[in-house]
Parts: C-alpha cells; structure tokens; sequence
C-alpha cells in the first residue's frame, strides 16, 4: 500500500520488505507482555478441601445452614446422682492429639488467675477476630490471609479489553457545512445516512517496574450516502503503547511494596489526588478497582507475606495457649483425683474409729460424746468427699471443653500418665536466649516493625515528582473489505495492515508535582513515628517475656521444693496416724495430755488426708509449672511433640494420630507400670490403720 496523494488513492500490490519482520517483531513483544502472568500461588479449590470434617459438602448452595441445630443432641452431664460411667484412660499425648483435631484455645485466665496472660504480649493490629477459640475455626485464618498473597500479585496480571459497537446516523441537511459535506445543491441530497460500527480489543500488561506496556487493535467501519474517496471503508489500526515512570513509583521493590500500580492508562484512585493523572481511553476495564468480596484493597505483596507470615505466628501462639491450657487441665483433673483420694482414705480411717467407738459404746466403756465426735468426724470427711466428686466433675467438664469432646459421652476421664517428680533446673542465658528466638509474639512484633520500616520507605518515594514517559505506535491502513485478495478500490484492509506502510508514533514526557508536598511530608512523619513506636513496642514486649519467664523459673523451683516439705510432713503424718492408732487400740495415754486418744486420732487423720492431698497439689503445681517454663520460652510445641506445616497431611501421617494414641493407651497395662520406690512411694502407707 502506498502513500495517499491529494485528489486520488493509488495501490500497489506490493509490500514493504520489512512488513513481516515488523509484524513477528511486534507478536514477540507481544508475549514478552504476557511473560509473568502466572496461575493462583496457593492451592485450588479441590486440592487443599476446605471444606472437610465437620462442614457440610453443600455449605455454598444450601439455604437451610444453621436453619437448625449444627451439633447433635448428648444426655444429660454426670451428677452425684450417676456416677456410675465407664473409665476411660487418657494419657497427656492422646489428649494433646485431640484437642489439635477439635480443641479450643480458652481462656488463660481460667487457668492462672492474677497472672492475665492475654496482657503479658499485646495482639498486633489486624489480628484476626476472637469470634471463636475454636483450633478449626482459627486455622481458617492464615489460608484467608494468604488470599491477599494472590491479590497483591493480581494487580501485575494482564488484563483484556474488548468492545463492539454500532451507531446509524439520519440527519437531515440543515447547516452550511453539512449542505457542503453532502456535495452542495447538485447531489440532490436531502439527508445524512451513516452506519458505523468498530470492533476493539486490547491486552494492557502492568510491568513489575511501575510501567504498562499494551496493544490495541480497532477495526472501524463506516459506509455513508456522502462523497467519499472509498465507500463502504474499513480502517484497521495497530496501536502499541508503552508507559513509564522515571521517579514516582519506578522500580520493582517499590512496586511490590504499593497497593496499586502506578500506571495512569489503567484508572486507579492513588491515595494523593494532587498527583493522580488522567485516565486514559485505551481501556474500559477498571482493573485496580477488583477489590473482590471481603478483600478490599490488598497491601503490597512485601507487606502482604508479611502479613500473612504474622498470622501463622498468631496461629502458632494460639496453639501454643491450647497446649498450655490443655496441659494445665490435665495435671488439675490428675489432682482433682489424688484430692479425692485423700479423702476417701479419709473417710475410712473415720469411719473405722467411729464403728470402733460406737461398739465401745455400745458395751458402756465410752460416753456418747466421744461416739458423737467420732461421728462428726466421718461426717466431715464425707462432706469434703462430696465436695472432691464435684472438683472432678467440674475438671473434667473443663478438660473435655478444652479437647473439644461431647459434655456426656458415657465415660469417664481419667488421667493414666504419671507426673513429673525429678527436679528440672534449666540454664536460664540458654532459656533467655530461645525466648526471646521462639515466642510467636515477639516475632509478630518483629514483623511489625519490618512492616514500619517499608511504610518509610513507600512514603519518601511520594516526596519524588511523578514523571512518566510514554511511547505509543500506530500502524494504520484502510480498505472496503476485510477478506480477499482483490487490491483495487481499496482491497483487504486487513492485507493492507500487515504491509505496515502507514505509521504514526508519540514520545513524550508527563510532570506532576504538588508545590511544598504537604501531604507526602505528613505521611513521611507519621510513618517515621510508627515505626519508633513498634521499635519500643518490641522493646516492652521483650521485656515482659523475659518476667515471664521469671516467673515460671521461680514457680518451678518454689513447687519442687513443696513438694519435698509435703512429702515429710505426709510421712511424718502417717507416723503419727498409726501411733494413735495403735494408742487407741490399747487404751493408752495420748503423748500430748490435753488431748484424749479419741481427739489424738482424730486430728492425726486430718492432718494426714491434708497432707496428702497438699503433696499432690504441690506435684499439680510442678507440672503446670514444667509446662508453663515451655509455654514462655517458645517451646511447647517441641515439648509436646507437635509440627505446623502446611499443605496435604504426608501418606505416612494418613492415619489419625487421635486413634493411633488411643489404641496406644489402651495397650498400656496398669500393672506393668512401674512400681514407685524412694521418693515417689505410694502416699498410703501400709502400716496405717
């Protein structure tokens, strides 16, 4: 196709050389644009099942969820009038496995109260809602936030626009320039008739460097009743344009750090309307506005993984709460037992001195008043055994809300493993320093500041002018038809297109800059202050983690040592116990001569049933105190044996760790557990009454 001269259009058949050449060179830059338009970085749908377990296959088409009651219908919970339940043996790795599957969280303060764990290391901001503390229901947090990964991403995706129109025109010759168009007085026209119509499409890439490189291809048709030179016509255009900024927003790491993409030929909204350039014509798809359903504008993609990296540690804190908690229950509900050990044994020791002294009395050798106290004392110790049977109920009630178990299952809890009675004593540098590596807190608070350092560094990029370059090509030609080969009269305009022999081309340069940046040096300053305060809120935290671990390093050493007073007054109790015993036996004289043998005995049982349970309470006490040593430095989950990971479960972890430890527990045969010797000898001693 040649050049249009004045007066007429002439055509060649002929092409230029380089037609072709030009033609691959623009597909391949073309697919240099799609480079980097890669699928969704996590998992589809089907792959990671999100809904499994519990939630119901149909959750997203059917209407009648939560129409009714989501749970299933148990009996009524254990009372003193059905204690009769089958036990159950649950060892501390069975029922950590458990609450991983199903648990909840709690509440820390149940468990210690004064101490406040929830105000020991403040939440970060953005923290997900505490609507449930339910282990499933949080684990839904870091997949949610990892969508905004995607999103973050997905303003680099190229975008396709495409638009087919048709316009008919009727008017009537009215003024002087439409009686000229239309060939004056001699065409014998009396109205302008037009039909119009264009085809567009487009494909924009945003570039990781802040720029936008696009195509656009329109092909418009227009055949009218006025002199033209070719009637019906076709004019096909090529444009290819490319968008740049120079100072504001050029640059990959400053691109990954924004919410939006600089480039101005995709509309977008920036945060400074001062600095805001128009919106171009080229695409009629507002791509920086897809902000989908309950993600609105996500961040960067830096501060996006961030993000996301400071909710699996939130999750990972959770987790580590649930432990300690779940720990906690276990050792009370083992406590709770021994407590109504000591009172049973309690009760029959009263129950022997009083059977003991009601025959005496019967025979006349005592009074009633010694038989009544005798009474009273069996009376008491029935009372406070009562009172025990309901500490266990409520602590199981409490260890089955922490494991996420039915409230009445039909079974009875109770605790098979032994407790800890060796003295631990850590290196306290070596705790400090893993402290202060592996409390989940401490490194959300870490990322905060990560987060604060970027936020300085997008807002001094707002204090450069935002100067753009741009570029466009055109390649034009025209034709009446769009298929065949037949060059005359114009021919095919598509063939006429590809001989590139009309060009158009536009550089150029764009400044916008906001005289004093006001707004850009207000933005500066308060990112520069946020990020000295996460600094100090680092700072504070560090330092109450390392109370904390104070705490527990005390409280450790404080319950080994209670235990081993406990235990000497246990022994020395017993001692006593089975000397009044023996006195009242024998009717001898009570060693203390202002009490009788009957007050003697009585007030040695006491003394006993106390001390034992003082000993156990103390062994509770130990335990929770091992575990709450972990808890702050970080490092329950290894003690517990316990991995977060992502992805699917690996074939050799396909079996339920829940049923693997409960068929393990069940395995365990009381009488082959060791016999305890030494120190940890059984609390009754043989020799008692």
């Amino acid at each position: 196709m040649n050049a249009v001269r004045p007066g007429r259009v002439e055509w060649f058949n002929g092409e230029k050389t380089m037609g072709w050449k030009s033609s691959f060179g623009w597909l391949a830059l073309l697919l240099m644009i799609l480079v980097g338009c890669k699928g969704r970085v996590f998992l589809t749908e089907d792959q990671h099942n999100i809904y499994k377990g519990p939630v119901p296959s149909d959750l997203q088409e059917n209407p009648n969820v939560g129409a009714e009651p989501t749970i299933k219908m148990v009996g009524a919970p254990p009372t003193l009038y059905n204690l009769e339940r089958q036990i159950r043996y649950l060892s501390l790795s069975e029922a950590v496995a458990i609450s991983l599957e199903q648990g909840t969280v709690g509440q820390p303060s149940l468990l210690f109260p004064g101490i406040g764990l929830d105000n020991l290391i403040a939440a970060p901001q953005g923290s997900p809602p505490q609507g449930s503390d339910s282990i499933r229901v949080l684990a839904m947090d870091p997949a949610t936030t990892a969508a905004n990964i995607d999103a973050s991403l997905a303003k680099f995706d190229a975008v396709v626009g495409t638009s087919m129109t048709w316009v008919n025109t009727d008017q009537p010759i009215a003024s002087a320039l439409q009686n000229i168009q239309s060939g004056g007085s001699t065409s014998g026209l009396s109205a302008i008739v037009q039909q119009q119509a264009q085809f567009q499409t487009g494909i924009y890439k945003p570039l990781p460097t802040g720029g936008v490189a696009g195509i656009t291809f329109t092909v418009p048709y227009t055949f009218t009743n006025l002199p033209a030179r070719i009637n019906p016509n076709y004019q096909p255009s090529v444009q290819f344009t490319l968008e740049q900024p120079l100072l504001q927003g050029f640059g990959v790491e400053i691109n990954q750090l924004r919410a939006f993409h600089p480039g101005s030929i995709i509309p977008f909204s920036p945060p400074n309307s001062l600095t805001q350039a128009p919106a171009a014509t080229y695409l009629p798809y507002n791509f920086n506005n897809i902000s989908g359903v309950g993600l609105g504008l996500p961040p960067g993609i830096l501060i996006a993984r961030v993000r996301f990296n400071q909710n699996r540690a939130e999750f990972e804190r959770n987790v580590n709460q649930m432990l300690l908690n779940v720990e906690n229950a276990y050792w009370i509900l083992y406590g709770s037992y021994w407590q109504l050990y000591s009172r049973e044994q309690g009760l029959r020791f009263a129950y022997r001195a009083w059977r003991d002294y009601a025959s005496k009395f019967n025979v006349g050798t005592v009074g009633l008043a010694e038989m009544a106290r005798a009474e009273g004392q069996y009376n008491q110790f029935r009372s406070q055994r009562l009172q025990a049977i309901d500490t266990v109920l409520d602590n199981e009630r409490q260890l089955r809300a922490m494991l996420g178990m039915e409230i009445e299952d039909g079974t009875r809890l109770v605790p098979s493993d032994a407790p800890t009675l060796a003295e631990y004593r850590p290196d306290w540098d070596t705790a400090l320093v893993e402290t202060l590596q592996n409390r989940p807190e401490l490194y959300i608070a870490r990322q905060d500041v990560k987060v604060a350092q970027l936020n300085v560094q997008l807002a001094k990029n707002y204090l450069l002018p935002d100067l753009r370059s741009f570029a466009a090509y055109d390649g034009n030609s025209i034709g009446t038809r769009l298929d065949g080969s037949d060059s005359s009269n114009g021919g095919n305009a598509f063939r006429n297109l590809a001989s590139n022999t009309f060009n158009d081309w536009t550089l150029g340069l764009r400044l916008a800059m906001p005289l004093g940046y006001r707004f850009a040096h207000a933005q500066l300053r308060q990112s520069q202050l946020q990020l000295a305060r996460s600094f100090l809120v680092l700072q504070d935290q560090e330092l109450k983690a390392e109370r904390f671990l104070g705490l527990y390093y005390r409280r450790m050493s404080s319950a080994y040592f209670q235990i081993k007073a406990a235990r000497a007054q246990r022994e020395a109790f017993a001692k006593q116990l089975k000397v009044s015993a023996e006195i009242v036996r024998v009717g001898k004289e009570a060693p203390n001569r202002q009490l009788a043998p009957l007050e003697y005995l009585l007030d040695a049982q006491r003394s006993w049933a106390d001390a034992l349970a003082t000993e156990y309470q103390a062994i509770v006490t130990y335990n929770n105190a091992i575990a709450g040593w972990e808890y702050a430095k970080g490092t329950i989950l290894q003690h517990d044996n316990v991995t977060i990971s992502e992805g699917p479960i690996p074939v050799a972890a396909q079996k339920r760790a829940v049923e693997h430890l409960r068929e393990r527990t069940k395995a365990l045969l009381l009488r082959e557990r060791a016999v305890p010797t030494g120190s940890q000898a059984a609390p009754l001693e043989q020799s008692g009454p």
